[in-house]
């Protein structure tokens, strides 16, 4: 073995690899500040009612685990965070799946995908899912850069000197090489200058030496072999193809194709056969190994228990964090999905815990196990199902974080003198008592009127309730509209307010004489006008309030009473009563009195204006 000032290469390479990392250590002290250790639960779910931001709260969620200072200097600069969480998305630290009743055990951990090969013969791959995947690249790049490993590298299978122990093949190790025969070819990276030796090869041969000097690239794994069942040792390849004329007086004098190669593990003597579908080495020389990957690998190792000539991988602080955030989560078969992992991902039984476990994946054959810097955030809406119907063991390995409703993100927040915020409260303070806590309705449904005051209009606020917020009432009282009629306080407001009504019917002329129907028989409507009156609103407060506010102007016409209240909006009272539907008997007086619904550039008349154009030809008409 080389010597260097008394000692063998290896050990004199480590003496100095420390006398530079601490001479480093010493030179960042001041720089460098001890890092807390994190208090971030490795599995965590967000829970809350529809429209309480999860979604977007997995932002923070994400940079708290990934980047907390940067988290705490911008929390309020929403595209500061968004630039980073995307930033850590493009180089995959952070991943998103969303769960659905489809989605299976197959997309999240492993399954078996058919592809046609380039014959057109059908062949059914292992193919890895989104879990194992972030897994498998919070394995790999945790490795040292020094390691030289590049991303996805290719595993090459490479025989030097054959089986069992050689000096060629301990010369190779000790000194950082890769070496094969078949040197009286010359340079293989010169074509025209080839030997006629090497055209004496056969193709198997041939396409060796192809491998070796172009196939293979830096940054890829070579397993140099014990045996035919043993792996001998497993090395990054760091430099290109070279040839050298004269070779070391150990080495076998064709072996002149030379790689220069990082040999990170040595004397593995593992068997092959569990990362390689229980087949051996074959006897060609080099060759792609494709049925494992080098997360697969590691793991294996790892598991067996061998370890590296020195670290590779940096203490459990310095790793690196991968995120996975699962929206709607409790919309999938969490027991089908995650199948074994289930008890995986609890951090006792993660990577480095004392009581940590692996399993043998079911396709692929291979062990498998969940680093402890892979954290899970999942996302859950409540309306969908409530947390007493989640899988026990979902439930006591996730932390729970709720999102409830905020109405106070909307103090301050008016339209038309419609106070948002309370509305919202008022709203919610109904749904939990007449259905529970778990259908409230989130701020995010009116956010956009306070984050953009030009939206702050009736025609905004319209297109919400009319949009979002009673559809979703429609789906929590499976369409009991009396139940509906109470949440919107429709059963105290004035008739023209009421965004749902019941429609009046002549029960005798459809039924005859002597049917009765009940009131709750009656079909229920919904008020297409309420949506433009700001009193419908404002009664979904307080509907006394809206009772007496003030009239500006009225008059009457065939029996009818039209006014126009001090909001702008208008009403119109027959026999005592007030008309639940204002728009109808407006264009009726109008054509009585000769008033055109279309204003100048022939735009039909909204409401409001219709009915000023109305009581002004009243008036001149009682006249």
């Amino acid at each position: 073995m080389a010597q260097r000032g008394g000692k063998d290469v290896l050990d004199y390479a480590a003496e100095l690899e420390g006398q530079a990392r601490a001479a480093l250590a010493v030179i960042e002290k001041d720089d460098v500040t001890q890092r807390p250790e994190s208090t971030v639960p490795l599995n965590q779910i967000l829970f809350g009612p529809p429209g309480t931001g999860k979604t977007y709260a997995t932002i923070d969620a994400a940079l708290e685990i990934l980047d907390p200072a940067f988290l705490t200097a911008n929390r309020e600069n929403r595209p500061a965070l968004k630039e980073r969480f995307d930033a850590f998305a493009k180089v995959g630290q952070v991943r998103l799946v969303t769960f659905h009743q489809s989605f299976s055990y197959e997309d999240f951990v492993e399954g078996l995908r058919a592809e046609s090969g380039d014959e057109g013969q059908l062949a059914y791959n292992v193919e890895a899912g989104v879990f194992k995947r972030v897994c498998d690249d919070a394995r790999t790049q945790a490795t040292q850069p020094e390691t030289g490993v590049r991303t996805s590298p290719r595993i090459w299978k490479i025989s030097i000197n054959g089986t069992g122990d050689s000096s060629t093949k301990t010369y190779c190790l000790e000194h950082g090489e890769a070496r094969i025969g078949w040197g009286k070819t010359g340079d293989l990276r010169d074509k025209s200058a080839l030997a006629e030796y090497y055209d004496r090869l056969g193709a198997g041969d041939k396409g060796t030496l192809q491998y070796f000097s172009e196939g293979i690239s830096v940054g890829d794994v070579l397993l140099c072999i014990h045996s035919a069942d043993e792996i001998g040792a497993v090395g990054v390849v760091t430099g290109d193809y070279r040839y050298e004329a004269q070779v070391p007086a150990s080495v076998i004098s064709d072996y002149q194709h030379v790689r220069s190669v990082n040999w990170i593990y040595r004397n593995v003597r593992q068997a092959i056969q569990p990362l390689n579908d229980n087949r051996q080495f074959t006897l060609k020389t080099v060759y792609n190994l494709s049925r494992f990957t080098w997360a697969d690998l590691l793991s294996y190792l790892d598991k067996q228990g061998v370890k590296p000539v020195r670290p590779i991988t940096p203490e459990a602080a310095d790793r690196k964090p991968h995120v996975l955030i699962i929206d709607e989560i409790n919309r999938g078969n969490v027991s089908r999905i995650f199948g074994e992992l289930i008890t995986l991902i609890e951090p006792s039984k993660r990577e480095g815990a004392d009581e940590a476990l692996s399993v043998e994946l079911p396709y692929s054959k291979k062990p498998f196990s969940v680093p402890d810097n892979v954290y899970l955030i999942g996302t859950m809406n409540t309306a969908d199902r409530s947390l007493a119907g989640l899988d026990l063991a979902l439930r006591r390995r996730f932390t729970f974080r709720e999102m409830p409703p905020r109405p106070e993100l909307l103090e301050g927040v008016t339209v038309e003198g419609v106070d948002i915020g309370g509305l919202l409260a008022v709203l919610n303070e109904r749904i939990e008592i007449l259905l529970d806590r778990d259908h409230r309705i989130g701020h995010a449904y009116f956010m956009e009127l306070a984050g953009d005051e030009s939206k702050r209009t009736l025609s905004h606020l319209a297109d919400i309730f009319r949009e979002k917020i009673l559809p979703l009432l429609q789906e929590y009282f499976f369409e009991d509209w009396q139940r509906i009629q109470w949440v919107l306080n429709d059963h105290r407001k004035q008739a023209p307010d009421c965004f749902v009504y019941q429609r009046a019917l002549d029960a005798t002329g459809l039924f005859g004489a002597g049917v009765d129907l009940p009131r709750h028989s009656l079909p229920w409507c919904i008020n297409e006008e309420a949506f433009e009156r700001p009193e419908a609103y404002r009664g979904i407060i307080d509907a006394q309030l809206v009772a007496l506010q003030a009239v500006e102007r009225e008059a009457e016409y065939g029996g009818y009473t039209v006014k126009r209240l001090a909001s702008g909006s208008i009403q119109v009272w027959r026999a005592g009563k007030c008309e639940p539907v204002v728009k109808p008997v407006l264009r009726e007086l109008a054509a009585e009195l000769d008033v055109e619904l279309v204003n100048e550039q022939g735009t039909l008349l909204n409401t409001r204006q219709l009915g000023v154009r109305v009581l002004s030809a009243m008036a001149v008409y009682k006249a």
